[in-house]
């Protein structure tokens, strides 16, 4: 018996997780095989549980009928926390948030206002903001150090950034640290995102950070480009995501690039848009390289075409990936 599963067992939290989220899972297991949780329950629960989607979905289909074995497999990561996992609980059965949660939403609910009205006004007419000092400069070094030792690798030497061991171009596979922990937890980030999701009943997510360099003729840009990170095939519905630089970032520096105001088009028009989004060049409609100060965080909105652009700039942009929601009502 893994050090999770006695957790859960001593906490008396096995059966809601077993018999309603994982039996879920083996539903959708039957029906559509093909290595994808689709479920926003699957997403806040993984996030709960400390690990990115790839990771939690690769531990369901690793073990596919054995509730232990899942455990197991996510115990490796030494990722989950006792509160967390009474959250998760709470969550799936419909009971209160633990003491020590609902006392962190009252002390959100009651931090003066992050986002200021102008903020506010920018959201709804262009679907992005930029909260400043988001992290403070200590916090993003310990970030950066973290990136370097997982990535072993001295990011202050040009010559070692394009041997990076990265996915899908940019992104870093680093996950679990105490570095990232403290960074999602900052109460600062969560306050602005209370703002936009009008509730501090928000988690936040488990996700990746991002390392990309300059380009050069022998290391062109890999992308990703303009793109959405949307299920077309379901009800599209309001979203946040969220970025931090690490280091001063400006817009020639391959930085956070949307097109500001597509939320507005995007919901009138899904149909057009549906299945084409590689079919489709959303410079032309006015796209925006967001550049800021290392701790600065840009939040926007799901709807915008978003991605990262190629770094002209002598640096490299080093990012981590923050985003904070609602648990989805099961």
């Amino acid at each position: 018996m893994t050090s999770l599963e006695n957790t859960l067992q001593r906490l008396g939290l096995t059966s809601a997780l077993e018999n309603t989220w994982w039996q879920h899972t083996q539903l959708l297991n039957a029906t559509a095989p093909e290595r994808t949780l689709d479920s926003e329950v699957d997403r806040a629960v993984f996030d709960l549980l400390g690990v990115s989607q790839h990771q939690g979905i690769s531990a369901v289909y690793a073990n596919t009928t054995s509730f232990e074995g899942f455990l197991a497999h996510i115990a490796q990561f030494n990722c989950t926390t006792e509160l967390n996992l009474e959250r998760v609980n709470a969550y799936l059965t419909g009971e209160p948030q633990p003491a020590a949660i609902r006392q962190l939403f009252d002390e959100i609910a009651a931090m003066p206002d992050v986002l200021t009205e102008q903020d506010l006004q920018q959201w709804q007419e262009e679907g992005y903001v930029v909260v400043k000092q988001a992290l403070d400069l200590k916090q993003c070094d310990a970030v950066i150090k973290a990136i370097a030792g997982f990535l072993n690798a001295d990011l202050s030497q040009a010559s070692q950034w394009y041997e990076l061991k990265v996915s899908a171009g940019i992104m870093v596979d680093l996950i679990q640290h105490p570095a990232l922990t403290q960074a999602r937890n900052i109460k600062r980030i969560h306050k602005a995102y209370s703002q936009l999701w009008n509730t501090e009943d928000l988690i936040v997510s488990s996700d990746r950070c991002g390392f990309n360099p300059p380009q050069t003729p022998v290391h062109p840009f890999s992308g990703p480009d303009l793109h959405w990170d949307l299920n077309f095939s379901k009800p599209l519905k309001f979203g946040t995501q969220g970025i931090v630089y690490l280091t001063d970032t400006a817009p020639e520096q391959g930085a956070l690039t949307v097109v500001p105001g597509f939320h507005h088009q995007l919901a009138k028009q899904v149909e057009e848009y549906k299945g084409k989004q590689n079919e489709i060049d959303f410079h032309q409609f006015g796209s925006k390289a967001i550049g800021a100060n290392a701790g600065d965080m840009v939040i926007w909105h799901q709807f915008l075409p978003h991605g990262s652009r190629p770094n002209l700039a002598e640096l490299p942009r080093i990012v981590h990936y923050i985003n904070m929601y609602p648990f989805p009502q099961v």
